[in-house]
């Protein structure tokens, strides 16, 4: 089984943006069925789009590049750079949107099994509904 103390391990506010998605998502339950859907369809792209900003703020040049002499510490070195990928916006970024992505997934499949379990009962409950008019005496 995975260490999933890495989870535990971090601070509050990387989980600021996950727990706004399960207060939203339980809102929406008051909602249209349609806003539901709508919601679990376009919130695991969205904490994708929160990962993919996180790289981009990765790739950003930390300092003015050097045009033509080696920089210490520039984006041409890699070591540098990689050694600042642990206190860097990028890093935060990238775990919040990866955190978002992973209660977005989960939020999404719970809200597509209930949305199909109530969209089967209610067509069964017409059916019955259907039979038991024909049934009835004219």
């Amino acid at each position: 089984m995975a260490d999933v103390s890495f989870f535990f391990d971090l601070p509050w506010w990387c989980w600021v943006l996950p727990g706004l998605l399960v207060v939203a998502w339980m809102g929406m339950w008051w909602a249209s069925r349609r806003a539901r859907l709508w919601f679990a369809g376009l919130t695991p792209p969205a904490a994708f789009a929160v990962i993919l900003l996180g790289l981009f703020e990765l790739s950003r040049p930390s300092e003015p590049s050097c045009a033509e002499s080696y920089c210490p510490g520039g984006p041409g070195d890699l070591s540098a750079r990689i050694a600042a990928l642990d206190n860097g916006p990028g890093t935060v970024i990238m775990v919040i949107g990866l955190l978002a992505l992973i209660v977005a997934c989960a939020l999404t499949i719970i809200t597509f099994v209930v949305e199909t379990t109530l969209m089967v009962r209610r067509s069964e409950s017409i059916e019955r509904a259907a039979a038991a008019a024909a049934q009835a005496p004219s």
